[in-house]
């Protein structure tokens, strides 16, 4: 299982459709994983305008035969903002990492005059968990 969590700084000339953004990067980086044969556990990510506090929008997709599907809409188009973006599936965290900045790259070029720039990329595979189990003695 690999793991990815990133955030990238959105920007544009003119205010863009931050749904149908996050709607193109699901689908981009969805195309990705299916290519590499990576079945995806969770693909979640939001996008935070950097003006009008409280409005979000949200997306997730929890399997890869799944459409995404948004939880959250924005109130109106966006100049600019913070997206962040959490993903875990059955791959390599390489190639996570790839199919997330390759698809950034294509969503990113489907809106006039936008940049998306990634700010942090964390890419891992977790060490196998290693519960402690505790009994309590029984009173006598």
């Amino acid at each position: 299982m690999g793991w990815l969590n990133c955030t990238a700084r959105l920007a544009a000339e003119r205010a863009f459709d931050g749904d149908a953004f996050l709607g193109e990067l699901a689908a981009e980086v969805q195309k990705r994983l299916r290519a590499a044969k990576a079945e995806v556990a969770h693909l979640k990510m939001s996008l935070t305008p950097a003006r009008g506090p409280g409005d979000i929008g949200a997306i997730n997709l929890v399997r890869n035969d799944f459409a995404p599907e948004a939880s959250l809409r924005l109130a109106k188009p966006v100049a600019s903002g913070q997206l962040i973006l959490n993903l875990r599936a059955e791959a390599a965290p390489e190639v996570l990492a790839a199919a997330v900045r390759e698809g950034l790259a294509a969503a990113a070029g489907k809106f006039p005059a936008l940049k998306a720039t990634l700010e942090d990329l964390q890419h891992f595979r977790p060490g196998k968990p290693m519960p402690t189990h505790r009994f309590e003695r029984a009173a006598a």
